[in-house]
């Protein structure tokens, strides 16, 4: 916690008063003394604030800034930097023209990308952000532009796949929990935990899992998952699989990739590591006594429900009793007056499985 810290106007006041305690003699308003006394005030509460700050920074756990990193690289934990999203477009026209490397394409709000290297019409090729980001990322079916036309090539696209892997640089309360996670944990190389310690240094991966047990004899499946409030829930976007280097099995791709290939030399020797997406699982639920209320009320039921499913929900096998469930419900709509009907029973779900909230029935 930082030092406490006496306001301005009680430094000054507190220098005053110790004046006419020495001197026995009351300061008119007009007083030299009370100039000086605001004059050494200012500079005292200056001091003061250092001194909170210099606290702030002295403590892992409350440092910021270059003095948190600096903290962090104790432990070999940097701050993940922002990183430029990628993906492909394949733009149609005159059969054999070509699209020179660096072309720029726009997005309708004006974000721009530019193709990697030369290509022609009609064959997909690789497009990067120009800015770094989680805003360079875009759904599939979104629609591009040329942002100069090209004789022969057709001035707008449609994207057939998203454009993902940008991501915006690590936050302070992010590393943080990344840096006591560091110093509370000992590494013993190539644990469950510090395979998920090494995917969440990869940029744009807020959560992973480890499984403990192989599936297989040397296969390890790591679980990634990416920030929750972007547009496809913080699912990766790509197929599950591993690193480019691994031949012994399918290359990933899109996302998984990206966390395979910055994780393959860190994994042990041997060791085939599968990085794969948790499977989108959707619950339907059914409420009786609640379709009455509030569309605020409504909505806070199901960000309640949500949020217990995202902070519960494991795709190493995920167990939500059915009274939790109630309690959610109970809790965000102010009351009991109400039935789950649906889901009736607690909600247990496979390997590879993670819960969403699905449609619900307010009765």
């Amino acid at each position: 916690m930082p030092l406490p810290s006496p306001t301005y106007s009680a430094i000054q006041a507190r220098i005053e008063q110790d004046v006419v305690n020495s001197t026995g003699v009351n300061l008119p308003n007009t007083s030299t003394v009370r100039y000086f006394s605001r004059a050494q005030a200012k500079e005292l509460y200056l001091i003061w604030g250092f001194l909170q700050y210099v606290s702030l920074q002295s403590i892992p756990g409350t440092s910021t800034d270059v003095y948190l990193e600096e903290w962090a690289s104790l432990k070999g934990i940097t701050r993940k930097p922002a990183s430029f999203a990628i993906g492909t477009i394949t733009f149609t026209g005159t059969a054999g023209t070509s699209i020179p490397a660096g072309t720029v394409i726009q997005r309708s709000d004006g974000f721009t990308y530019t193709t990697d290297v030369l290509s022609n019409v009609g064959s997909p090729v690789a497009i990067t952000a120009t800015a770094s980001g989680s805003q360079g990322n875009t759904a599939a079916g979104t629609t591009l532009s040329l942002a100069s036309p090209i004789a022969g090539v057709q001035s707008q696209a449609t994207l057939t796949s998203a454009i993902t892997s940008g991501a915006d640089m690590e936050t302070d309360d992010s590393l943080r929990v990344r840096m006591k996670d560091a110093f509370s944990i000992r590494s013993i190389g190539g644990s469950a935990q510090d395979h998920v310690d090494w995917a969440l240094a990869v940029p744009g991966v807020n959560q992973a899992w480890c499984a403990t047990t192989p599936i297989k004899s040397g296969q390890v499946m790591l679980y990634v998952m990416g920030d929750r409030t972007n547009q496809f829930q913080g699912y990766p976007q790509g197929t599950n699989g591993a690193a480019t280097g691994e031949p012994r099995y399918t290359t990933a791709t899109g996302d998984q990739l990206t966390v395979a290939n910055a994780l393959d030399s860190e994994k042990p020797v041997g060791e085939i590591l599968v990085v794969c997406s948790p499977v989108n699982t959707s619950i339907a639920f059914s409420i009786t006594g609640l379709s009455s209320a509030t569309a605020s009320v409504q909505s806070a039921v199901k960000t309640a429900i949500s949020d217990l499913f995202h902070l519960e929900g494991t795709p190493l096998g995920t167990y939500i009793s059915n009274a939790s469930i109630i309690n959610t419900i109970s809790a965000a709509a102010g009351t009991t007056s109400f039935s789950l009907l649906s889901p009736s029973g607690d909600i247990s779900l496979v390997i590879g499985q993670l819960p969403e909230v699905g449609t619900i029935a307010w009765n």
